[in-house]
């Protein structure tokens, strides 16, 4: 049995430039899509952001992952203005943050920011369930599309 927890490495993006679409379903053991060795991060510095460059990356989708923790390392931004869609659905409880964007242009602070044509969808429950701690300004910059039901 497979026991992968995270999807992508930070090492492997440079090789998926031209990805558009990360659907994900039904991986019991996933905790983060996008990861970042713990020893990149201490060669960094602990204030410094690994940033996910994914320039056509258009959308995010995700269903039954039950330990799913983040989209992106704790100490990632993802740069990739192209994003247009994050879909959460069926249990995916434990995810509670989305995560910093930096834009492609700009002075590079995630705060506030997130890509022009982004929008969230998902149960209303699970919206509210997010945690805003890091940037609380962040919830007000992003479109919420709340699921029927």
């Amino acid at each position: 049995m497979l026991k992968l927890k995270t999807l992508l490495p930070h090492w492997l993006l440079p090789n998926l430039q031209n990805l558009e679409e990360i659907l994900v379903d039904i991986c019991y053991e996933l905790v983060e899509i996008l990861g970042a060795e713990t020893s990149e991060v201490e060669d960094k510095g602990s204030d410094a952001l690994i940033k996910f460059h994914l320039p056509k990356l258009r959308e995010l989708s995700f269903w039954e992952l039950p330990n799913l923790k983040s989209i992106c390392s704790r100490s990632g931004v993802m740069v990739c203005d192209s994003l247009q869609l994050i879909q959460v659905f069926g249990y995916c409880d434990k995810l509670k943050r989305i995560p910093p964007f930096v834009p492609l242009v700009g002075n590079g602070q995630p705060f506030a920011y997130a890509p022009p044509s982004l929008t969230i969808r998902s149960w209303k429950e699970w919206w509210e369930s997010l945690e805003w701690d890091d940037h609380p300004n962040f919830k007000n910059v992003l479109r919420f599309n709340p699921f029927a039901g």
